[in-house]
């Protein structure tokens, strides 16, 4: 495997390209797709207040993708075209690109209310054996351990969507390139690296996710299940989806009051001081009368600013490792500011995920997610006479037809569920229950 080659787009059809790179191609079918423009109504971590913007879904894929784009142009052209003498500035701006796309993508699988809709669908299905009768155990921990980077693999690999992204995008978005089952590792060792903590493809998608990692010959973990090593930029994907959350999430919790500047200033300070461009804080910072929420974002473009430059020197000292799949951490755990990180990540957990509206949410989805899956698996499993058949006709687009396998009647209805915006489900909810009334105009 060498670094340029990577960077040969793979694609499942000859796409002429004029005046685009086939990476600015995926990023442009990306954005325009359906699953992406519903980001802008799914919860990232807060509710929207009236007064304040947060972020959600898009506007975090949006900054994740900039991250990405700056991460990988840096890593280009200061760590990888000293390392291949073949490498252009082309070629460096093709990788920016390539990060961009599969951050832009990273979380397109993710379903209504955050996090909580990943649990509320995985509770539903626990707490319903009888729907998986028959179905092997993989395809039974599809359900019971939904995860959202298997969906988003779904959508962006199948042609139900119509995005036809290259293997190479796919291949960074592959966050967990493994199955939702792997009963034994080649080194037992492996469990335990961060790029095995979830799964990243469905059943479904077994055969995807190994023809696209096979393609750029990464390194296989186990002979029995299906678990590969990374592709060497999804680490830039994973660094760039870290930097946002953990430095975002804080700035969104400092503007509204949940957690106060001086509590995590200490630690911003350091991570600021980390930078290895800087040598420190080489602009002052606003005075201590300027308003936190000038100080916040002053210190939250400093602080992703620094640790793009500490991820890419980790990646340069870790660049032989990475390309061939023995590196087993990722890139935010080993930089110099690494403590200051994992001190704002407790602050941020401690303070905003509890915040009693996000808490809120999290119930509110659980009710939510549950109540719809109970009523499109039961028209798709058995819920007989005129509700039943009310439940089918609503929803055509499902497939509800019993001539299906049970695994895809049981996928299509998640895929539907999954892809709802908040609002949507919530109105959904709402109308299916008899809570609310549809207006007819």
């Amino acid at each position: 495997m060498e670094w340029k080659n990577l960077l040969e787009p793979r694609t499942a059809e000859g796409r002429a390209t004029i005046g685009r790179t086939d990476f600015e191609r995926d990023q442009d079918r990306v954005i325009f797709s359906s699953p992406f423009r519903r980001l802008d109504d799914k919860t990232q971590v807060l509710p929207i207040p009236e007064r304040y913007f947060v972020h959600n879904r898009m506007t975090h894929s949006i900054e994740t993708a900039c991250v990405g784009r700056s991460l990988g142009s840096i890593v280009g052209a200061r760590v990888l075209a000293a390392a291949d003498p073949d490498w252009s500035d082309a070629t460096t701006h093709e990788l920016g690109d390539l990060v961009q796309a599969a951050c832009l993508a990273h979380d397109i699988g993710n379903p209504p209310f955050g996090h909580s809709g990943e649990d509320a669908i995985s509770a539903f299905f626990e707490g319903r054996p009888d729907l998986l009768e028959g179905l092997s155990e993989a395809e039974r921990r599809d359900f019971t351990r939904f995860e959202g980077n298997a969906q988003g693999f779904r959508l962006i690999s199948g042609a139900a969507q119509g995005l036809r992204l290259t293997k190479n995008t796919a291949a960074a978005f592959a966050k967990y390139p493994r199955e939702s089952l792997v009963s034994r590792y080649l080194d037992p060792r492996d469990s335990g690296r961060r790029d095995q903590k979830k799964y990243g493809a469905f059943q479904g998608e077994r055969a995807s996710l190994e023809d696209c990692l096979s393609a750029f010959g990464a390194r296989r973990l186990s002979a029995e299940g299906l678990a590969f090593a990374r592709y060497p930029f999804a680490h830039l994907v994973e660094a760039a989806d870290d930097i946002c959350y953990l430095v975002i999430d804080l700035e969104d919790a400092v503007r509204l009051g949940i957690i106060r500047l001086a509590e995590v200033e200490a630690e911003l300070e350091a991570v600021v001081r980390d930078d290895p461009e800087s040598g420190g804080l080489h602009s002052p910072a606003p005075g201590p009368r300027s308003g936190e929420a000038e100080r916040v974002s002053y210190f939250r473009a400093r602080a992703i600013n620094s640790l793009i430059f500490q991820c890419a020197a980790v990646f340069a000292g870790r660049k032989a490792e990475i390309l061939d799949g023995r590196y087993a951490s990722s890139l935010t755990a080993e930089i110099p500011s690494a403590g200051a990180l994992e001190a704002i990540g407790r602050i941020t957990r401690e303070k905003l995920y509890r915040y009693r509206p996000v808490l809120e949410i999290e119930a509110a989805g659980f009710e939510i997610m549950g109540g719809l899956l109970e009523l499109l698996t039961g028209a798709a499993f058995g819920l007989s006479g005129p509700r039943g058949r009310m439940i089918r006709e609503l929803f055509p687009e499902i497939g509800l037809s019993e001539a299906s396998p049970r695994y895809d009647r049981l996928r299509s209805v998640t895929d539907y569920v999954s892809g709802m915006t908040d609002s949507f489900a919530i109105s959904e909810y709402k109308r299916l229950r008899g809570f609310e009334l549809p207006r007819m105009y």
